[in-house]
C-alpha cells in the first residue's frame, strides 16, 4: 500500500513537472462569437489545448416570423479546443466544444394587424409580445493558421462552425381579450419563431487574433 502511494505521488509530480515545462500562451480575439481571451498549452509538437472566453452584445431591430421586434443579442460562451498541427507549423485542424448562454431577447408592441400562429389579430387583441430565444451549445470543428503557445508575438486566423442545435424559444403575449390563447396560437407562434431562427442551428465562426507565447 505504501509503495502504491509513493508511486501515485511520483506520477502526479511528473505530470505537474511536464505541465510546468510546457509552452504557454495567452491571446485576444475578435470573432463572430464576440471579443475573447484565451489560454493555450502545448501538449506536444503537434497538439495544443486551448480554453477561451467570448462575449458580445448588440441591440437591433429584428423581424421574426413577420413581426418587427426590438431585440438584444447577448453572446456569452466558454470553449475548449484541441488543435492538431499535422506539419508542426502554424496550420492546424481543431475540434472542441462550445458551452454558451447565448440569448436573443426581443419585444414588440404591434401598431397594425399581425399574424400570430394561424390567425390575424388587431393590436388591441395582442398588447405586448416578449420572446426569449436560447441559441444553445455544441461541438466545434475548424481550421486555422497560428500557434498560441509559440514563443513571442503571434497572429492567428481561424474558420470553423459550431453545431448549436435548434433554438429554444419562450414566448409571452399579453392577449388582453383571450382570443390568442383560445386559438392555441401562442404555442403555434412559439414554434414558428423556432423554425424562423433554425438558421442558427449551425453557426459560422470567423476569428482574428493576437497572442503571446512564453
Amino acid at each position: 500500500m505504501k509503495k502504491m502511494m509513493i508511486t501515485s505521488v511520483g506520477l502526479a509530480l511528473m505530470g505537474v513537472s511536464s505541465l510546468a515545462s510546457a509552452d504557454l500562451g495567452i491571446g485576444v480575439k475578435a470573432s463572430t462569437l464576440g471579443a475573447g481571451v484565451e489560454l493555450g498549452v502545448s501538449l506536444s509538437d503537434r497538439f495544443v489545448l486551448r480554453g477561451a472566453l467570448n462575449k458580445y452584445s448588440k441591440g437591433d431591430n429584428q423581424t421574426i416570423d413577420g413581426i418587427d421586434y426590438t431585440a438584444d443579442l447577448d453572446l456569452n460562451s466558454t470553449s475548449l479546443f484541441l488543435d492538431w498541427h499535422p506539419l508542426k507549423g502554424t496550420f492546424h485542424l481543431t475540434a472542441g466544444y462550445l458551452m454558451s448562454s447565448n440569448q436573443l431577447s426581443a419585444s414588440a408592441t404591434p401598431s397594425q394587424a399581425v399574424v400570430i400562429g394561424d390567425n390575424t389579430y388587431q393590436p388591441s387583441d395582442v398588447g405586448r409580445i416578449d420572446a426569449v430565444v436560447d441559441l444553445g451549445s455544441g461541438p466545434y470543428v475548424g481550421l486555422g493558421w497560428g500557434n498560441l503557445p509559440a514563443k513571442g508575438l503571434g497572429f492567428s486566423v481561424e474558420l470553423g462552425v459550431v453545431q448549436m442545435g435548434t433554438p429554444d424559444a419562450d414566448l409571452t403575449i399579453d392577449d388582453p381579450n383571450g382570443f390568442i390563447a383560445a386559438n392555441n396560437d401562442i404555442e403555434k407562434e412559439r414554434a414558428n419563431i423556432e423554425n424562423d431562427l433554425d438558421q442558427y442551428d449551425t453557426y459560422p465562426v470567423v476569428s482574428l487574433g493576437l497572442s503571446y507565447g512564453f
